[in-house]
């Protein structure tokens, strides 16, 4: 009995990792919506979402603590809960990033450089890795794992791609302006694309840290630790 309770809460802290998982893949789906339609409203309501992530974050990290505490875990259950330990700052940090692509809406127009369509793509690019990873994590897929940290390459890529974009928007608008005024306006433009590209980037990297760690639980390999 004692071990079916014990093996229960291991199963319990696996869904709401997940659950938290899916939490922060809504909330990166608000910051685009803001980001898309400039909604402030969104934006600004992003905040009061952030803090029940926060709350869910602390919640793991006292069962993770308790089950070391108590049971003492080895072998495959040890690399479980120190792996849930770490995917759920993963999911913190992707979280705060969400917030601020959300916050980018409020004090510029990031799709003046770039198309809502290619941004929207870029953010369901590092959502899509995000769910999957997850998932790989929630049933031990370690084939969807080690696609998930491939997809990185592709990840990259596709950021860079929308860098150089957004410096050859620079310099063509840059010679359009007709004010010092109008320059910064563009300045301004340009820092948040980058930002928001940066932050959507970050949000994959998060995503490639939990397909490691559920290869590290799986097998132990800590290579892509």
């Amino acid at each position: 009995m004692v071990r079916e309770s014990y093996q229960r809460q291991l199963q319990e802290l696996v869904e709401t990792t997940w659950q938290m998982g899916q939490e922060v893949l809504a909330g990166l789906e608000m910051a685009l919506r803001a980001l898309r339609d400039h909604d402030r409203a969104l934006a600004q309501g992003m905040d009061h979402w952030d803090d029940q992530v926060d709350d869910l974050n602390l919640e793991l990290e006292k069962r993770c603590i308790d089950l070391l505490a108590l049971q003492q875990p080895v072998a495959v259950d040890l690399r479980l809960i120190t792996s849930v330990f770490k995917i759920i700052t993963d999911l913190e940090r992707a979280a705060d990033l969400a917030v601020n692509i959300g916050e980018y809406s409020l004090t510029a127009n990031v799709s003046v450089l770039l198309s809502p369509q290619e941004l929207l793509r870029l953010g369901e690019f590092a959502g899509g890795m995000l769910g999957d990873g997850l998932e790989a994590f929630r049933r031990t897929d370690l084939a969807e794992a080690r696609a998930v940290i491939e997809r990185d390459r592709q990840m990259d890529q596709m950021c860079w791609d929308l860098r150089q974009r957004v410096l050859s928007q620079l310099i063509a608008s840059a010679r359009q302006a007709h004010s010092s005024e109008e320059a910064k306006g563009i300045a301004d433009d340009v820092i948040l694309a980058l930002w928001t590209i940066r932050d959507l980037e970050r949000i994959s990297d998060h995503a490639v840290n939990i397909g490691g760690r559920t290869v590290y639980r799986v097998t132990g390999s800590k290579k892509y630790l």
